[in-house]
């Protein structure tokens, strides 16, 4: 049984890849460029009113979205190693997030059971899991980039057991993990986040899974050494640690089903959770978020043609009347070669009235800054081996 999509493989086809001695190589790249249409913003406040149509057109223009190298070795049927390089963040001055992934890999029961210890995604979201070679659009939405905000999902460093238990591999895999989460330094323990993901394949071409990650434990860290940091909290909890950073003990929840055979796909998720981010959340306590993607691939003479469509809903604060966005994307995919393929975009998302930035500009400010509804236009091209 392929474990592959277990710690979030971003080809997850099972094919190892170009053999360098005992190494073994492949490359993806993507590169883009981007045009965000923004209706215009009304805040009563005109630097507020200017900040917030620049919010909604950061990542504009040309980017190397993707650029990603994986280092691989599997010297024998019990041990494995993975090290993924993104080398796209470089180009974006963020080199701290260049290292995606790099775990090893211990199979004491070869296709039943696996230990892998390093940095790989935490079980969480088939958005996050599933190969993003192989995604049809261009982003993975709102409610994916809430969820890793949120540190639910994405890389983390941790240990995790995955296992078929079952006579017919396929009918369960079950997978348990410890990640550092958000408790390290003073707050370190060994369970600062705990995940866990039960996935079937009963008939073929369908899957069902359940996830669920949980943070056990408040921490607030003063971060008395910072000066000039630019995370400035507007309400710390002691006021002498102004660039302190909170987040409170929470869990979040996701189930999820995908059919993908006669060259048709169709995947659904939905996703329930705490919103732990206690500086950012103004007054939110939980999320909510269901979204569905379909797309068909067929043949045109020497080339193969995939439309794809995806309509989510994300509901970022549902104590409250605001916080809900409502996105739907169409693409059109253009499949050159086995490896080549070209991408046009189209997204619009609408949001609530006063509804607070996701992922707002810092220092932090009160009031927030408020998201515009807009239409983004990508042109993608895509290059994987």
């Amino acid at each position: 049984m392929d474990f592959s999509g277990s710690s979030g493989d971003p080809w997850g086809d099972g094919q190892k890849g170009i053999a360098v001695g005992p190494l073994t190589l492949r490359f993806l790249l993507q590169t883009r460029y981007v045009a965000t249409f923004t209706e215009p913003s009304t805040n009563s406040r005109p630097s507020y009113a200017v900040r917030e149509e620049n919010i909604a057109q950061q990542g504009d223009g040309w980017k190397v979205n993707r650029l990603f190298l994986r280092l691989a070795a599997e010297p024998s049927p019990y041990l494995g190693a993975k090290m993924i390089l993104d080398f796209a963040e470089l180009i974006s001055d963020n080199a701290d997030g260049m290292v995606k992934q790099a775990y090893v890999t211990l199979r004491p029961i070869p296709k039943r059971l696996e230990i892998q210890a390093g940095v790989f995604k935490l079980p969480y979201s088939i958005m996050e899991l599933d190969a993003i070679a192989q995604y049809t659009l261009a982003d993975l939405g709102h409610a994916d980039s809430l969820i890793k905000d949120l540190g639910f999902a994405g890389r983390d460093i941790g240990i995790m057991v995955t296992g078929a238990p079952l006579p017919k591999k396929k009918l369960l895999r079950a997978s348990l993990g410890i990640f550092r989460g958000h408790s390290h330094d003073e707050h370190d323990s060994p369970f600062g986040a705990i995940g866990a993901r039960l996935e079937s394949h009963p008939v073929k071409g369908l899957r069902l899974g359940v996830d669920l990650v949980e943070h056990p434990f408040d921490v607030t860290y003063n971060r008395p050494f910072e000066t000039g940091s630019k995370d400035i909290n507007p309400n710390p909890p002691d006021p002498a640690y102004p660039y302190s950073r909170s987040w409170t003990k929470g869990r979040a929840w996701s189930a999820d089903v995908t059919f993908d055979r006669w060259k048709a796909l169709l995947s659904v998720e939905a996703m329930i959770g705490n919103r732990v981010d206690r500086d950012e959340r103004f007054g939110a306590e939980t999320f909510a978020a269901v979204w569905a993607l379909a797309s068909y691939r067929f043949r045109v003479g020497p080339i193969q043609l995939m439309p794809a469509a995806r309509i989510e809903f994300l509901d970022a604060d549902r104590e409250h009347r605001t916080g809900l966005r409502r996105t739907i994307s169409g693409g059109l995919n253009v499949i050159l070669t086995k490896s080549v393929r070209t991408l046009i975009d189209v997204t619009r998302t609408d949001v609530d009235a006063e509804t607070p930035a996701l992922d707002p500009p810092l220092p932090i400010v009160i009031p927030p800054y408020y998201e515009l509804d807009s239409t983004r236009v990508t042109a993608q091209l895509q290059v994987a081996m």
